[in-house]
Parts: structure tokens; C-alpha cells; sequence
């Protein structure tokens, strides 16, 4: 039987994550599980633990690999290191296939434009067998014949029960999969298919027509002008298509296995997940919009109560259950009343990105500032930790936008923000932002950035003198020091102790602040070994940011 090497290259730009390490993403896991669901053996591999040990290569014999338009440099290098152990095919796939071209010149036989499950469950054994006459016949397949670019055509976007089976969960090749957050994918696709407003480079610009206002849902994936859908930044309803939801069997299934496995943080992944079930009350019609009709509060309940009921670690806090993404405009009081009966105490991320209501409309936006007020306030009074998230040198941004987002940042946070992020706007391939500039760094978008910074730094501040459970996951060299994440998620922490506590749950006090990200503490006791004895811990490499 032949074997399969999947290879997580995301957000691993130069060959290693350096930042969030403590992450274990959705993509790789599912294409992994679906190549075993048709039949085929796979093993799952971060990008690093191939790199440090490329022999491992040479014992498959085929390698697909998941990557983002950004980690171009690190695929490009896998692809060099499999041609020199293997002679057999190699698979690029997730978003960097976008740009079918480029992902091919990386040095990759193939390439999967679209979901894996609608393309691999034909192209998957035609692949392997390098038979390029079958495979000009499945859409959703790249490759070159005859020095030419043969592309076959974009696949539909894969329907709900395509997407409903378990993904790969055998995750011990990660460093410290212990104490990393394990994502668990309960909704794929995005519910926002409204288009940005503003004038595109190309001239392009959004007639602000019936088809994103009144026309039917399924109509709304069409548009005049050919402006792609979504806010215009994100690349999610290009690549996978409007929300859909997973069976809760399913995710039950999934998440016992990580737990049985000795996973402690498990993280309910979604572009939203209050779209969770949404696309079930408007089918046949496909979800387009972004905040009608509500939450469905009965099978939001109806999932978290199945997973805290069927997996007691839950219950009894040996591990912990989070969700991420939520829309602000449908959060309302019986959302944050479900969310903190099962998630008190976990952070909650709201996507808000400026500051001007103007702006957000110009972007696609589906929210308003007071949207984002109203969710922050309602949540945080529901006990849970609203992070919230912004961009700067975003298209259309101005002095007085700049300027009304730093005062959005500061009232939030009194509202009870307990983290402002702040991320630089880098355009996507496939967005309808794809042809604008970054900003230009020392230029005013930079003051959102260090608003976030004095922001976070202030919050660390409340800190001090806690004395939290956390799990001790490495060793920082650098600043020779262990490593340790707060339970359920808080602000790395660094405390000095020896090695052989990596694996160990312990108390800590925090006795101080570091940075805008991170903290610093005593070991105060510890409670008990979470890694199994033959597991290793974190290995922070140079450079890294641990920092979430």
C-alpha cells in the first residue's frame, strides 16, 4: 500500500512558525484524514520536524503540503529536500494554490485548486500513479505537460456532508501537542458575501446593486462587476465557499480522540462560530448572510452540551474547551448567555479592524463600531475574555480613520477587551485588496500598532500577583527559562525551574511584566505530569515569538 507524507508548512514562512507556536491547525489534519478515508496510509508532519530530520522522506511515497501564499520559501525548500529522497510525486495544496503558476514553480508535480475533498477522492490515485491523461479530467488539479500549465478547471465548493468526516488526529509529531491549542473545524466557509466599496485599483467598483442587498442568498455569489466576496482582505469565501456546518457525532469524535491522545486545549475553529448551524436554517439556499438570521442558539447549545456530556475531562478542567472567530452582530444576550454557561473564562476573538463605521462599509465589513461594543460589553458580563483584533494600512485609511480606531481600541478595552491585537495589512492573491500596497513602515497607520501595544501592556499589568495554573510546554534558550501557557489561554509566561518540569501542570505567581505580550512568575507548586515521559517539550527556536 502505498504511503503518504503530509507536511504542515502553514505560517511557516522561513521554515518555522515565529509566532503563536503553540498552534496545531485545521488544513493539514483534514487532508491527512481524508487521504486515509479513501484508503490510503498518512502520516502527519510539522514542516520543522522535517527539515531538522529530511531522511524521513524517503520512507513515502508521495508528499502533499499544505501552505500559505507567505511560506512560498520554506515550500520551495521541501520541495527540493523530497526530489532528493524520493522519486515519486509531490502535492501542494491550501491557500498559496491560489496562484496556480507560482505554486507549481516551487518545484511541486501538482497542485489542488479548491477543497481537497472534492478533488483528492478522484485526482488522489491518478496522482500517484503520475497518470496525468485522468487527471485532465478532475477539476481542481494543476500540473505541467509539455512545458505548458495545464489547469483543470475550479471544483464546487464541497457540500456539508462531503465535509463531515474525522480528520487525522494522530498529532504526536508535534512539538508539546500537550499544551498546544488543537483546532477543530466546525464550520468551513465564510457567511459575509458582501463586496467592498470603495474604488479598486483596476477601477473596479461595487454598484452596491440588489445582488448583495435584497436579491436571493444564492444569487449573491454572483457579481456584476466581478468583485470578489467578502471583506476585501480576506481571501475565505474565494478559497471555500460560504459557511457550512459539521455534524456534532463528528466533532464529539474528533475531540475525544485528542483528548485519549493527551491533548489539554482543544479550540472550536470557524471563520465564526456562530455560524454554526446558521446554514441549516436557510437551506437550500447557501449562507450569504453575514448576520441574518440569528445564531442558532439550540444547536450551539445542543454541540458544547454534547462535547462537555461525552468528554468529562471538560467538566473536570483536565482539559479545556475554546471557541475562536465570533461576528459581532450576532452576539446578543442569549449568545453570551450559552457561550459563558460552557466557556467561562476562555477568550473569545471579534474581528472589528477600524475604527469608523464609514470604513468598515467601504471594506465589506458585515459589523458596526456599536456591533463591536454591544458584543465586547455582553460577553465580557457573560465571563469570558474578549480579544479583539484590528488592521493597519488598510486600503482607504486616512488620518481620521487612524485616529477614530485608536479611540475604538481605548473604549473597548474599558469596556473589558482583555487583548487589542493589531495586525499589518498584507494583500492576499485572490482578494479583491490583492493589487494594493502594505503600509509603509514608520507611516501613521503604525500609531494603530502602538496604541495595541500600550494597550496590552496595561493589561498585562493586572497580572500581578496572580497565581494561575499553567502547563510548564519548553525551554526558551535565549532567555534560559521555562516556558509556560496559562490555563485555559493567557499571556506566555517564563519562570525559572529545571528542565524536568517540560510536561508537568503547575501554579505559578506572576511577578512580572516582560513586554506587551509576555509575563513573568514563580513556580509556586506543582499539581501533576500532563506529558506522557517519552514526549518532548517545546523547542523554542531562535528568533520564535511565543507569544499569543
Amino acid at each position: 500500500m502505498a504511503r503518504v507524507i503530509v507536511v504542515d508548512a502553514l505560517a511557516r514562512e522561513h521554515g518555522k512558525r515565529m509566532v503563536t507556536v503553540d498552534v496545531i491547525g485545521v488544513g493539514p489534519r483534514a487532508v491527512a484524514g481524508l487521504i486515509e478515508k479513501l484508503g490510503v496510509r498518512a502520516s502527519l508532519y510539522p514542516l520543522e520536524a522535517v527539515l531538522e530530520e529530511p531522511s524521513i522522506l524517503a520512507e513515502y511515497d508521495a508528499m502533499f503540503v499544505s501552505a500559505m501564499s507567505s511560506d512560498k520559501p520554506a515550500a520551495q525548500r521541501l520541495a527540493k529536500l523530497w526530489k532528493r529522497f524520493s522519486n515519486g510525486p509531490s502535492v501542494i495544496g491550501g491557500p498559496v494554490s491560489i496562484e496556480i503558476g507560482e505554486a507549481l514553480r516551487l518545484g511541486y508535480d501538482y497542485a489542488v485548486i479548491g477543497e481537497a475533498e472534492v478533488v483528492l477522492p478522484n485526482a488522489l490515485k491518478p496522482m500517484l500513479k503520475r497518470d496525468n491523461d485522468v487527471l485532465l479530467h478532475i477539476k481542481g488539479v494543476a500540473f505541467t505537460r509539455k512545458g505548458r500549465i495545464v489547469f483543470t478547471g475550479k471544483p464546487p465548493y464541497a457540500s456539508r456532508e462531503t465535509l463531515n468526516y474525522i480528520h487525522y488526529t494522530d498529532i504526536r509529531n508535534y512539538d508539546a501537542y500537550w499544551a498546544a491549542r488543537v483546532y477543530v473545524e466546525v464550520v468551513r466557509g465564510c457567511s459575509n458575501w458582501r463586496r467592498p466599496r470603495g474604488r479598486l485599483p483596476d477601477g473596479r467598483v461595487c454598484i452596491h446593486c440588489e445582488i448583495c442587498t435584497s436579491a436571493p442568498l444564492r444569487a449573491r455569489i454572483k457579481c456584476p462587476v466581478s468583485i470578489q466576496p467578502g471583506c476585501g482582505y480576506c481571501s475565505v469565501p474565494v478559497l471555500y465557499g460560504p459557511a457550512r456546518s459539521r455534524e456534532v457525532d463528528t466533532i464529539v469524535e474528533e475531540v475525544k480522540r485528542l483528548i485519549d491522545l493527551g491533548v489539554t486545549r482543544v479550540v472550536l475553529s470557524a471563520p465564526d462560530f456562530l455560524d454554526y448551524k446558521r446554514d441549516v436554517l436557510v437551506e437550500p439556499e447557501p449562507l450569504t448572510d453575514p448576520c441574518n438570521p440569528p445564531a442558532n442558539i439550540n444547536a450551539i447549545r445542543e454541540l458544547l452540551e454534547a462535547l462537555f456530556d461525552k468528554i468529562p475531562e471538560f467538566a473536570m478542567r483536565e482539559a479545556y474547551l475554546m471557541i475562536e472567530n465570533v461576528k459581532a452582530c450576532l452576539v446578543d444576550e442569549r449568545v453570551a448567555k450559552v457561550l459563558g454557561e460552557y466557556l467561562r473564562g476562555t477568550p473569545v476573538h471579534i474581528g472589528v479592524e477600524t475604527g469608523s463605521d464609514n470604513h468598515m462599509w467601504m471594506l465589506g465589513r458585515p459589523i458596526t463600531t456599536t456591533d463591536a461594543k454591544r458584543a465586547v460589553s455582553l460577553l465580557r458580563s457573560a465571563g469570558l475574555e474578549p480579544y479583539v483584533y484590528f488592521i493597519y494600512g488598510l486600503p482607504w485609511e486616512n488620518s481620521k480613520v487612524v485616529h477614530e480606531t485608536i479611540m475604538l481600541m481605548e473604549e473597548l478595552w474599558k469596556l473589558g477587551a482583555t487583548k487589542v491585537t493589531a495586525y499589518r495589512f498584507r494583500p492576499l492573491p485572490g482578494t479583491a485588496f490583492q493589487d494594493y500596497e502594505p503600509p509603509v513602515p514608520g507611516s501613521e497607520s503604525y500609531a494603530i500598532l502602538a496604541k495595541a501595544r500600550e494597550l496590552n501592556r496595561a493589561e498585562k499589568g493586572r497580572w500581578l500577583g496572580r497565581v494561575v495554573r499553567g502547563i510548564v510546554a519548553g525551554w526558551h534558550p535565549a532567555k534560559k527559562m521555562l516556558v509556560v501557557y496559562p490555563l485555559p489561554h493567557g499571556p506566555v509566561t517564563l519562570v525559572r525551574g529545571p528542565r524536568g518540569l517540560i510536561g508537568w501542570l503547575v501554579k505559578v505567581e506572576i511577578t512580572g511584566v516582560i513586554s506587551d505580550r509576555m509575563l513573568k512568575g514563580r513556580i509556586v507548586s506543582r499539581i501533576r505530569r500532563v506529558a506522557r515521559r517519552s514526549d518532548g517539550g517545546l523547542r523554542v527556536r531562535s528568533g520564535a515569538s511565543l507569544s499569543r
